[in-house]
Protein backbone atom coordinates (compact mmCIF):
# COMPACT_ATOMS: atom_id res chain seq x y z
CA UNK A 1 0.00 0.00 0.00
CA UNK A 2 0.99 3.18 -0.32
CA UNK A 3 1.31 5.15 2.86
CA UNK A 4 0.49 8.37 1.39
CA UNK A 5 -2.88 7.51 -0.07
CA UNK A 6 -5.22 7.87 3.14
CA UNK A 7 -3.07 11.34 3.94
CA UNK A 8 -4.31 12.68 0.45
CA UNK A 9 -7.39 11.32 0.79
CA UNK A 10 -7.66 13.51 4.07
CA UNK A 11 -6.26 15.77 2.40
CA UNK A 12 -8.54 16.13 -0.54
CA UNK A 13 -11.75 15.58 1.48
CA UNK A 14 -10.55 18.56 3.57
CA UNK A 15 -9.59 20.95 0.77
CA UNK A 16 -13.55 20.16 -0.04
CA UNK A 17 -15.01 21.62 3.04
CA UNK A 18 -17.65 24.36 2.96
CA UNK A 19 -14.86 26.84 4.44
CA UNK A 20 -12.92 25.61 1.99
CA UNK A 21 -15.07 26.31 -1.00
CA UNK A 22 -16.27 29.76 0.51
CA UNK A 23 -12.29 30.72 0.62
CA UNK A 24 -11.97 30.09 -2.96
CA UNK A 25 -15.13 31.72 -4.27
CA UNK A 26 -14.13 34.86 -2.41
CA UNK A 27 -10.71 34.80 -4.05
CA UNK A 28 -12.79 33.92 -7.62
CA UNK A 29 -15.15 36.83 -7.21
CA UNK A 30 -12.15 39.24 -5.79
CA UNK A 31 -10.26 38.19 -9.15
CA UNK A 32 -12.93 39.04 -11.41
CA UNK A 33 -13.43 42.35 -9.73
CA UNK A 34 -9.88 43.06 -10.79
CA UNK A 35 -9.91 41.96 -14.17
CA UNK A 36 -10.00 44.69 -16.51
CA UNK A 37 -12.93 45.33 -18.93
CA UNK A 38 -12.99 45.60 -22.96
CA UNK A 39 -15.50 47.27 -24.88
CA UNK A 40 -15.20 46.16 -28.50
CA UNK A 41 -17.29 47.84 -31.28
CA UNK A 42 -18.28 47.52 -34.79
CA UNK A 43 -17.18 43.51 -35.38
CA UNK A 44 -18.75 41.09 -37.18
CA UNK A 45 -19.81 37.30 -35.96
CA UNK A 46 -16.31 36.04 -36.87
CA UNK A 47 -14.27 38.91 -36.04
CA UNK A 48 -16.23 39.21 -32.72
CA UNK A 49 -15.31 35.47 -32.05
CA UNK A 50 -11.63 36.02 -32.61
CA UNK A 51 -11.31 39.23 -30.31
CA UNK A 52 -13.11 37.57 -27.90
CA UNK A 53 -11.20 34.39 -27.67
CA UNK A 54 -7.93 36.38 -27.60
CA UNK A 55 -9.46 38.89 -24.98
CA UNK A 56 -10.59 35.85 -23.12
CA UNK A 57 -6.74 34.17 -22.74
CA UNK A 58 -6.06 37.86 -21.57
CA UNK A 59 -8.22 37.56 -18.47
CA UNK A 60 -10.32 40.48 -20.01
CA UNK A 61 -14.27 40.53 -19.56
CA UNK A 62 -15.68 41.84 -22.78
CA UNK A 63 -18.53 44.05 -23.48
CA UNK A 64 -20.18 43.99 -27.42
CA UNK A 65 -21.52 47.24 -29.31
CA UNK A 66 -23.06 47.42 -32.66
CA UNK A 67 -22.00 51.19 -33.07
CA UNK A 68 -19.81 53.93 -31.40
CA UNK A 69 -22.96 55.70 -30.25
CA UNK A 70 -24.32 52.98 -27.60
CA UNK A 71 -20.52 52.72 -27.12
CA UNK A 72 -20.16 55.89 -25.52
CA UNK A 73 -23.08 55.25 -22.96
CA UNK A 74 -20.58 52.21 -21.77
CA UNK A 75 -17.76 54.18 -21.08
CA UNK A 76 -20.12 57.13 -19.03
CA UNK A 77 -22.07 54.42 -16.95
CA UNK A 78 -19.62 51.71 -16.60
CA UNK A 79 -16.09 50.84 -15.98
CA UNK A 80 -14.28 50.28 -19.26
CA UNK A 81 -10.70 50.19 -19.48
CA UNK A 82 -10.20 49.84 -23.38
CA UNK A 83 -11.99 50.25 -26.29
CA UNK A 84 -11.24 48.08 -29.67
CA UNK A 85 -12.77 49.35 -33.05
CA UNK A 86 -12.89 47.64 -35.71
CA UNK A 87 -10.90 48.77 -38.79
CA UNK A 88 -13.92 49.29 -40.95
CA UNK A 89 -15.20 52.21 -38.56
CA UNK A 90 -15.45 55.75 -40.13
CA UNK A 91 -12.57 57.45 -38.55
CA UNK A 92 -14.52 60.76 -38.65
CA UNK A 93 -16.98 59.05 -36.28
CA UNK A 94 -14.08 57.51 -34.06
CA UNK A 95 -12.29 60.87 -33.84
CA UNK A 96 -15.44 62.47 -32.43
CA UNK A 97 -15.79 59.45 -30.72
CA UNK A 98 -12.46 60.10 -28.71
CA UNK A 99 -12.98 63.13 -28.36
CA UNK A 100 -15.79 63.04 -26.31
CA UNK A 101 -14.73 60.10 -24.26
CA UNK A 102 -11.62 61.81 -23.48
CA UNK A 103 -13.81 64.82 -21.57
CA UNK A 104 -15.45 61.28 -19.46
CA UNK A 105 -12.74 58.87 -19.14
CA UNK A 106 -9.16 59.86 -20.59
CA UNK A 107 -7.16 57.32 -19.44
CA UNK A 108 -9.46 54.72 -21.67
CA UNK A 109 -7.36 54.02 -24.31
CA UNK A 110 -8.51 53.24 -28.08
CA UNK A 111 -7.38 50.34 -30.17
CA UNK A 112 -8.38 49.35 -33.66
CA UNK A 113 -8.29 46.17 -34.90
CA UNK A 114 -8.26 44.07 -38.28
CA UNK A 115 -6.20 43.33 -41.26
CA UNK A 116 -2.49 44.75 -41.54
CA UNK A 117 -2.79 48.33 -41.80
CA UNK A 118 -1.34 50.70 -44.63
CA UNK A 119 0.33 53.41 -43.63
CA UNK A 120 -2.60 55.90 -44.79
CA UNK A 121 -4.77 53.77 -42.59
CA UNK A 122 -2.70 54.04 -39.71
CA UNK A 123 -1.45 57.48 -39.69
CA UNK A 124 -5.47 57.99 -39.87
CA UNK A 125 -6.66 56.03 -36.93
CA UNK A 126 -3.74 57.61 -34.87
CA UNK A 127 -4.79 61.33 -36.02
CA UNK A 128 -8.48 60.23 -34.57
CA UNK A 129 -6.86 58.95 -31.18
CA UNK A 130 -6.29 55.58 -31.61
CA UNK A 131 -2.98 54.42 -29.07
CA UNK A 132 -2.29 51.48 -31.68
CA UNK A 133 -3.09 49.30 -34.29
CA UNK A 134 -4.15 44.95 -33.91
CA UNK A 135 -3.38 43.49 -36.85
CA UNK A 136 -4.81 39.93 -36.72
CA UNK A 137 -2.48 38.45 -39.21
CA UNK A 138 0.43 39.06 -36.45
CA UNK A 139 1.04 36.48 -33.87
CA UNK A 140 -1.13 36.05 -30.94
CA UNK A 141 1.81 37.25 -28.55
CA UNK A 142 2.33 40.31 -30.31
CA UNK A 143 -1.26 40.94 -29.86
CA UNK A 144 -1.31 39.91 -25.80
CA UNK A 145 1.71 42.29 -25.31
CA UNK A 146 0.01 45.20 -27.58
CA UNK A 147 -3.27 45.05 -25.27
CA UNK A 148 -1.27 44.83 -22.19
CA UNK A 149 0.56 47.95 -23.38
CA UNK A 150 -2.54 50.27 -23.93
CA UNK A 151 -4.02 48.81 -20.42
CA UNK A 152 -0.93 49.45 -18.62
CA UNK A 153 -0.79 52.83 -20.41
CA UNK A 154 -4.39 53.78 -19.31
CA UNK A 155 -3.67 52.81 -15.70
CA UNK A 156 -0.58 54.69 -15.33
CA UNK A 157 -2.45 57.59 -16.65
CA UNK A 158 -5.50 56.96 -14.28
CA UNK A 159 -2.82 56.90 -11.50
CA UNK A 160 -1.48 59.88 -12.64
CA UNK A 161 -4.84 61.36 -12.59
CA UNK A 162 -5.89 60.38 -9.34
CA UNK A 163 -2.48 61.63 -7.85
CA UNK A 164 -3.38 65.07 -9.49
CA UNK A 165 -6.76 64.99 -7.92
CA UNK A 166 -5.11 63.95 -4.51
CA UNK A 167 -2.53 66.80 -5.06
CA UNK A 168 -5.13 69.34 -5.86
CA UNK A 169 -7.13 68.47 -2.88
CA UNK A 170 -4.23 68.93 -0.52
CA UNK A 171 -3.35 72.19 -1.74
CA UNK A 172 -7.02 73.50 -1.40
CA UNK A 173 -6.70 72.23 2.11
CA UNK A 174 -3.29 74.06 2.35
CA UNK A 175 -4.60 76.91 0.87
CA UNK A 176 -7.44 77.10 3.69
CA UNK A 177 -4.93 76.18 6.16
CA UNK A 178 -2.76 78.57 4.91
CA UNK A 179 -4.84 81.03 5.07
CA UNK A 180 -6.37 80.50 8.83
CA UNK A 181 -2.68 80.30 9.68
CA UNK A 182 -1.98 83.42 8.28
CA UNK A 183 -4.82 84.84 9.90
CA UNK A 184 -3.49 83.68 13.37
CA UNK A 185 -0.29 85.05 12.16
CA UNK A 186 -1.95 88.55 11.83
CA UNK A 187 -3.89 88.31 14.87
CA UNK A 188 -0.82 87.21 16.90
CA UNK A 189 1.03 90.28 15.39
CA UNK A 190 -1.47 92.50 16.27
CA UNK A 191 -1.92 91.20 19.96
CA UNK A 192 2.03 91.32 20.45
CA UNK A 193 2.10 95.02 18.49
CA UNK A 194 -0.47 96.06 21.32
CA UNK A 195 1.40 94.38 24.03
CA UNK A 196 4.38 96.52 22.90
CA UNK A 197 2.52 99.37 22.66
CA UNK A 198 1.34 99.20 26.63
CA UNK A 199 4.72 98.45 27.19
CA UNK A 200 6.57 101.10 25.98
CA UNK A 201 3.84 103.31 27.16
CA UNK A 202 3.87 101.88 30.82
CA UNK A 203 8.08 102.22 30.68
CA UNK A 204 6.96 105.68 29.74
CA UNK A 205 4.34 106.43 32.42
CA UNK A 206 6.96 104.78 34.66
CA UNK A 207 10.09 107.62 33.54
CA UNK A 208 7.36 110.43 33.89
CA UNK A 209 6.14 109.09 37.74
CA UNK A 210 9.97 108.81 38.80
CA UNK A 211 10.55 112.42 36.83
CA UNK A 212 7.63 113.85 39.12
CA UNK A 213 8.48 111.82 42.79
CA UNK A 214 12.15 113.10 42.54
CA UNK A 215 11.21 117.09 42.02
CA UNK A 216 8.47 116.67 44.24
CA UNK A 217 10.49 115.45 47.03
CA UNK A 218 12.65 117.83 47.23
CA UNK A 219 10.18 120.22 47.85
CA UNK A 220 9.66 120.72 51.69
CA UNK A 221 7.08 123.48 51.73
CA UNK A 222 3.55 124.27 50.45
CA UNK A 223 3.92 126.95 48.06
CA UNK A 224 6.93 125.46 46.52
CA UNK A 225 5.18 122.04 45.94
CA UNK A 226 2.46 123.30 44.26
CA UNK A 227 4.39 125.46 42.04
CA UNK A 228 6.51 122.73 41.15
CA UNK A 229 3.39 120.20 40.61
CA UNK A 230 1.29 122.83 38.35
CA UNK A 231 4.75 123.73 36.41
CA UNK A 232 5.68 119.93 35.36
CA UNK A 233 1.65 119.44 34.51
CA UNK A 234 1.83 122.14 32.23
CA UNK A 235 5.24 120.94 30.23
CA UNK A 236 2.84 117.92 29.84
CA UNK A 237 -0.55 119.44 29.10
CA UNK A 238 0.34 122.69 27.33
CA UNK A 239 -0.17 126.22 28.28
CA UNK A 240 -3.66 126.58 30.16
CA UNK A 241 -5.03 127.96 32.96
CA UNK A 242 -4.96 125.53 36.01
CA UNK A 243 -6.30 126.16 39.70
CA UNK A 244 -5.56 124.13 42.97
CA UNK A 245 -7.42 123.83 46.37
CA UNK A 246 -6.09 122.96 49.17
CA UNK A 247 -8.64 121.37 51.83
CA UNK A 248 -9.09 123.76 55.18
CA UNK A 249 -10.02 123.06 58.63
CA UNK A 250 -13.11 121.99 57.43
CA UNK A 251 -14.22 118.61 55.07
CA UNK A 252 -16.27 121.34 52.80
CA UNK A 253 -13.92 123.75 53.49
CA UNK A 254 -11.47 124.86 50.59
CA UNK A 255 -9.54 127.40 49.79
CA UNK A 256 -6.93 128.42 46.31
CA UNK A 257 -3.43 127.57 46.77
CA UNK A 258 -2.03 128.18 43.90
CA UNK A 259 -3.45 129.78 40.42
CA UNK A 260 -1.86 130.20 36.54
CA UNK A 261 -3.83 131.81 34.37
CA UNK A 262 -3.26 131.79 30.18
CA UNK A 263 -6.23 133.27 28.37
CA UNK A 264 -8.06 134.14 31.76
CA UNK A 265 -6.71 136.76 34.25
CA UNK A 266 -7.60 136.50 37.99
CA UNK A 267 -9.82 138.77 38.59
CA UNK A 268 -12.09 137.91 35.88
CA UNK A 269 -12.08 134.42 36.66
CA UNK A 270 -12.21 135.48 40.69
CA UNK A 271 -16.08 134.50 40.99
CA UNK A 272 -15.68 131.12 39.16
CA UNK A 273 -12.76 130.26 41.37
CA UNK A 274 -14.58 131.21 44.89
CA UNK A 275 -17.49 129.24 43.23
CA UNK A 276 -15.44 125.99 42.57
CA UNK A 277 -13.83 126.14 45.64
CA UNK A 278 -17.32 126.32 47.84
CA UNK A 279 -19.58 123.92 45.57
CA UNK A 280 -17.54 121.91 43.21
CA UNK A 281 -14.04 120.85 45.45
CA UNK A 282 -16.36 119.33 48.26
CA UNK A 283 -17.93 117.64 45.83
CA UNK A 284 -15.08 115.85 44.06
CA UNK A 285 -13.27 115.51 47.34
CA UNK A 286 -15.40 112.48 48.01
CA UNK A 287 -14.29 110.75 44.95
CA UNK A 288 -11.37 109.47 42.53
CA UNK A 289 -13.25 110.51 39.47
CA UNK A 290 -11.49 112.79 36.49
CA UNK A 291 -13.92 115.00 35.36
CA UNK A 292 -14.04 116.53 31.59
CA UNK A 293 -16.54 118.75 30.37
CA UNK A 294 -15.93 119.38 26.46
CA UNK A 295 -19.14 121.75 26.81
CA UNK A 296 -18.96 124.13 30.30
CA UNK A 297 -22.24 125.59 29.23
CA UNK A 298 -24.85 123.40 31.18
CA UNK A 299 -21.98 122.99 33.86
CA UNK A 300 -21.47 127.17 34.54
CA UNK A 301 -25.22 127.03 34.63
CA UNK A 302 -25.59 124.63 37.07
CA UNK A 303 -23.01 126.89 39.33
CA UNK A 304 -25.13 130.10 38.79
CA UNK A 305 -22.34 132.23 37.36
CA UNK A 306 -21.18 134.52 34.89
CA UNK A 307 -20.49 132.00 31.81
CA UNK A 308 -18.13 134.45 30.54
CA UNK A 309 -14.82 132.76 32.22
CA UNK A 310 -15.89 129.34 30.84
CA UNK A 311 -17.12 130.10 27.72
CA UNK A 312 -16.42 128.18 24.82
CA UNK A 313 -13.42 126.41 27.36
CA UNK A 314 -12.99 123.03 28.18
CA UNK A 315 -12.32 121.85 31.91
CA UNK A 316 -11.07 119.09 33.09
CA UNK A 317 -11.22 118.56 37.54
CA UNK A 318 -9.52 115.65 39.58
CA UNK A 319 -9.28 115.28 43.82
CA UNK A 320 -5.56 113.85 44.75
CA UNK A 321 -6.34 111.92 47.62
CA UNK A 322 -3.66 109.94 50.05
CA UNK A 323 -5.90 107.06 51.71
CA UNK A 324 -9.32 108.47 52.78
CA UNK A 325 -8.12 111.99 52.95
CA UNK A 326 -7.97 114.57 50.20
CA UNK A 327 -4.98 116.58 49.93
CA UNK A 328 -6.03 119.17 46.91
CA UNK A 329 -7.92 119.55 43.84
CA UNK A 330 -7.33 120.61 40.64
CA UNK A 331 -8.57 122.19 37.88
CA UNK A 332 -7.37 122.63 34.08
CA UNK A 333 -9.14 124.98 31.56
CA UNK A 334 -8.95 126.42 28.18
CA UNK A 335 -10.63 127.33 25.05
CA UNK A 336 -12.12 124.24 23.21
CA UNK A 337 -10.21 125.33 19.88
CA UNK A 338 -6.80 123.51 22.21
CA UNK A 339 -8.45 120.34 23.09
CA UNK A 340 -7.03 118.38 25.84
CA UNK A 341 -5.82 114.97 25.04
CA UNK A 342 -7.30 111.86 25.94
CA UNK A 343 -3.98 110.26 27.05
CA UNK A 344 -3.41 113.04 29.41
CA UNK A 345 -6.53 111.25 31.85
CA UNK A 346 -4.21 108.09 31.94
CA UNK A 347 -0.92 110.82 33.11
CA UNK A 348 -3.20 112.32 35.50
CA UNK A 349 -4.00 109.13 37.12
CA UNK A 350 -0.65 107.67 37.58
CA UNK A 351 0.62 111.84 39.15
CA UNK A 352 -2.08 112.57 41.50
CA UNK A 353 -1.03 109.92 43.66
CA UNK A 354 2.45 111.31 43.68
CA UNK A 355 1.56 114.85 45.10
CA UNK A 356 -1.22 112.99 47.17
CA UNK A 357 1.66 111.41 49.03
CA UNK A 358 4.32 114.61 48.71
CA UNK A 359 1.37 116.99 50.72
CA UNK A 360 0.63 114.62 53.37
CA UNK A 361 4.30 114.64 54.07
CA UNK A 362 4.70 118.06 54.36
CA UNK A 363 1.33 118.09 56.76
CA UNK A 364 2.64 115.91 58.95
CA UNK A 365 5.94 118.09 59.13
CA UNK A 366 3.90 120.64 59.40
CA UNK A 367 1.83 119.23 62.80
CA UNK A 368 5.14 117.72 64.14
CA UNK A 369 6.55 121.71 64.20
CA UNK A 370 3.21 122.61 66.32
CA UNK A 371 4.15 120.62 69.36
CA UNK A 372 5.96 122.41 72.33
CA UNK A 373 7.67 121.16 75.82
CA UNK A 374 5.35 120.90 78.35
CA UNK A 375 5.18 123.74 80.98
CA UNK A 376 5.80 122.46 84.15
CA UNK A 377 5.97 124.80 87.62
CA UNK A 378 8.21 124.07 90.66
CA UNK A 379 4.83 123.44 93.11
CA UNK A 380 2.94 121.78 91.06
CA UNK A 381 0.36 119.46 92.34
CA UNK A 382 -0.13 115.60 91.93
CA UNK A 383 -2.84 115.79 89.55
CA UNK A 384 -0.89 118.77 87.36
CA UNK A 385 2.15 116.33 87.41
CA UNK A 386 0.61 113.46 86.03
CA UNK A 387 -1.59 115.82 83.44
CA UNK A 388 2.27 117.00 82.31
CA UNK A 389 3.07 113.50 82.00
CA UNK A 390 0.13 112.26 79.60
CA UNK A 391 0.74 115.36 77.31
CA UNK A 392 4.73 114.66 77.16
CA UNK A 393 4.08 111.10 76.01
CA UNK A 394 1.40 112.25 73.87
CA UNK A 395 4.14 114.87 72.26
CA UNK A 396 6.15 111.54 71.97
CA UNK A 397 3.52 109.69 70.26
CA UNK A 398 2.89 112.47 67.52
CA UNK A 399 6.30 112.60 66.98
Amino acid sequence: MNPSGPEQNDFNFDDATPERAAHHEARSNRADESRPSALCVGFDCISSVRIGDLLERSAIDTIYEGGLHAALAHVVGGRVDIVIVCDTTCFRELSDFTAKMRRVAPAVKVVVAGDAPTNGHLLQAVRAGASDWLDFGSDEADMHSRIDAALELGREERRRDERIARLKGICRKLSVTRGEFSKQIDSLSEGLSHAMSDARERLDEAAIVGEFRGLLSQELDVEDLLRTSLQYMLTKTGATNAAVFLPGSKPTQFGLGAYVHYDCPRASAQPLLARLASDVCPRLATTDDIVRFADTEEFVDSLGVEATVLEDSELVAWPARHGDECMGVFFLFRNKSEPFRDELASLIDALRPVFATQMAKLVRVHHRSKFVWPESGAESTDDEGDRDSDEGENWRRAA
